[in-house]
């Protein structure tokens, strides 16, 4: 009687962790309000805000050119779709929770995100900053 008694509970256990268990994302779009977007051509005004967004929200952790206390962004986008950055920035503690490559990274650098960047304004500024920067990396190593 008392090994069924144990069985049960290891049984109960198991099923209240299966039936609590977060369902991870593997949508290349990543979790948030867009599913796809159209960019428009580069834009220079947008890109010029998204670099001082960046550098005063983004650069305490990230950078351009080797890793700091985050990731190295700057060529994000060769690894990443646009709409996932995009939903990324917007949706930042979903992400963490939900999407099996914000985790991945999330692990590795053992922090979350902390910019406030809440505005899909500024959102569409850094990501046309970093566009333009992944045009840039490639050219730089073309070279």
């Amino acid at each position: 009687m008392r090994k069924l008694n144990i069985w049960l509970s290891v049984l109960a256990i198991i099923i209240m962790v299966a039936c609590t268990e977060v369902q991870l994302s593997r949508d290349l779009n990543g979790v948030g309000p867009y599913t796809e977007i159209e960019l428009e051509p580069l834009n220079d005004s947008l890109m010029q805000q998204g670099k001082s967004l960046f550098d005063s929200k983004c650069s305490s952790c990230h950078t351009m050119e080797f890793k700091n206390s985050g990731p190295d962004i700057s060529d994000i986008l060769a690894y990443r779709r646009e709409v996932w950055v995009l939903n990324f920035i917007l949706n930042k503690e979903e992400m963490l929770r939900r999407d099996s490559l914000a985790l991945l990274t999330r692990k590795e650098y053992e922090m979350d995100c902390g910019s406030d960047i809440s505005s899909e304004e500024e959102a569409f500024q850094l990501l046309e900053y970093l566009r333009q920067y992944q045009i840039w990396l490639r050219e730089f190593n073309v070279r």
